[in-house]
């Protein structure tokens, strides 16, 4: 792959988020799913995101989701922690450690390789070295980020790859950038590095279908 997957590690690969085992139920009909108390009691077995406490409450949608944007979309469910009372998506749980990063440099070294360095956190002027052969990067690019400990691709459980520091073309590589093939974006090409045009920042969750490039 254009764009580098470190070594698969020997150790266990981390288990996928538990509601993404149940079949995702869809639209206003999810409300009446039968797997709706499945979920709510899986949902009790979570850490939320953000505190890593718990447990989580499982939000049952309202007819008017479509409304609702992002998370009103068909097959995403909801999910809110009851000690802090932060409300998380099936998004975020498959996107977990993918960050949206920000070009700052790109740095030539023996052909195809590159040597990039990308913003990941807002206040980080150094971000995270990685090194890539993707064959279209510039400074300024909005790319996606699947830092250490994320699973590629995105939601897997057994069969993904988690993301190591690792040396490539004998330089440090601190993550992976990641093509629509990686993100299972729809229509996503293999090996064609993922850009976002619009109104991303750095830091976002990656958005969980591709983009409108004239967005």
């Amino acid at each position: 792959s254009p764009l580098l997957a470190p070594p698969r590690p020997s150790s266990p690969l981390l288990a996928p988020h538990p509601s993404l085992l149940l079949p995702q139920p869809k639209g206003t009909d999810r409300k009446r799913s039968a797997e709706a108390p499945k979920m709510a009691e899986l949902a009790e077995t979570m850490a939320c995101l953000n505190c890593g406490g718990g447990p989580m409450a499982y939000m049952e949608p309202d007819d008017d989701d479509d409304e609702k944007g992002e998370e009103g979309k068909e097959g995403i469910n909801e999910y809110m922690c009851e000690e802090c009372g932060e409300e998380q998506t099936d998004v975020q749980w498959n996107f977990r450690g993918y960050k949206v990063g920000k070009v700052i440099e790109v740095k030539a070294m023996k052909s195809p390789l590159k040597k990039c360095r990308i913003i990941v956190k807002e206040g980080d002027e150094d971000g995270l070295q990685i090194v890539t052969n993707a064959k279209h990067i510039d400074e300024g690019d909005m790319v996606i980020v699947a830092t250490q400990g994320a699973i590629v691709p995105a939601g897997s459980g057994e069969d993904g790859t988690v993301v190591k520091q690792a040396t490539v073309g004998g330089e440090k590589s601190e993550a992976m950038l990641c093509d629509g093939v990686m993100l299972r974006w729809k229509g996503g090409s293999k090996g064609v590095l993922a850009k976002l045009i619009g109104d991303y920042r750095v830091g976002d969750v990656p958005p969980a279908n591709k983009p409108n490039k004239k967005k």
